[in-house]
């Protein structure tokens, strides 16, 4: 219990880092449509511990036992914050009612680094966990399924 408390205690600064799995990938078209670019500086690719699951139109990410490939990126302004928070439909003061909530979590790779997080805040279906933890990857095979 007090491991979340600080957890909802930490505040995010600039130099920070933030591990993306989906959409706001390099190669989707969300960051660009948020307007992110200046906000963030790409640092590379990063592997969260976790379990990915397939949402539809995006991935939703729980803390876990698997790996999941992401980007990490370094926060050059943290008002980008505000505008993730909304993307992601996370708001600290109600916890419960959120799709997603932000925290900071150590990463498998690099080692040695924290990142901020959105984990989802539901429990989705078992079926639609990605077992490769590669959003990018599972939509290729998704799409070549599908045709």
């Amino acid at each position: 219990m007090e491991a979340m408390r600080a957890q909802t205690l930490r505040v995010p600064k600039v130099n920070d880092r933030i591990a993306f799995y989906g959409s706001l990938m390099s190669g989707f078209e969300a960051m660009r449509s948020l307007g992110l670019e200046a906000m963030l500086r790409h640092h590379g690719p990063c592997i969260c511990a976790g379990d990915l699951y397939d949402l539809g139109d995006y991935p939703g990410f729980l803390s876990g036992a698997g790996r999941v490939a992401g980007e990490l990126y370094e926060v050059l302004d943290v008002e980008v914050f505000e505008r993730l928070d909304e993307f992601e439909g996370f708001e600290a003061e109600r916890p419960r009612e959120c799709l997603y909530l932000r925290e900071h979590v150590r990463l498998i790779e690099p080692t040695e680094s924290e990142a901020w997080i959105y984990i989802y805040n539901h429990i989705p279906a078992p079926d639609c966990r990605i077992s490769s933890g590669n959003w990018r990857e599972h939509l290729v095979m998704r799409t070549a399924k599908r045709t």
